[in-house]
C-alpha cells in the first residue's frame, strides 16, 4: 500500500498551498470542535467550496473532529457530521 501525504490546514491558504505542493489529502477543523482553536478554522458553510476544491484537484479532505464533546453539543456536532456528509468530505 502507498502511503498518503497528509497536509494539516486551517484557511483557504494553508488548504491551497497543500493542495499545490502534491499532498494526497488535507485534513482541517470548525470552530469549536478543533483543539488547534487558535488556528483560523473553517466554518461548517466552507465545508462544500472545500470538498469541491479538493476533489476537483483530486485531494481528499478530512474533518477533524478532536475535542470533548459535551451532551450538550451532541445535536450540534451530528448536525456538522450531516453537513459534512452532505458536502462529501472523505472523512
Amino acid at each position: 500500500m502507498k502511503p498518503e501525504l497528509l497536509a494539516p490546514c486551517h484557511d483557504w491558504i494553508t488548504l491551497k498551498a497543500g493542495v499545490d505542493a502534491g499532498a494526497d489529502a488535507v485534513y482541517f477543523g470548525v470552530k469549536k470542535y478543533n483543539m488547534r482553536i487558535k488556528a483560523g478554522n473553517f466554518s461548517p458553510r466552507d465545508l462544500p467550496k472545500i470538498s469541491d476544491y479538493c476533489h476537483k484537484n483530486k485531494v481528499k479532505c478530512y474533518l477533524t473532529l478532536n475535542v470533548v464533546v459535551y451532551e450538550n453539543e451532541l445535536k450540534d456536532v451530528e448536525s456538522l457530521i450531516k453537513k459534512a456528509k452532505k458536502a462529501k468530505i472523505d472523512a
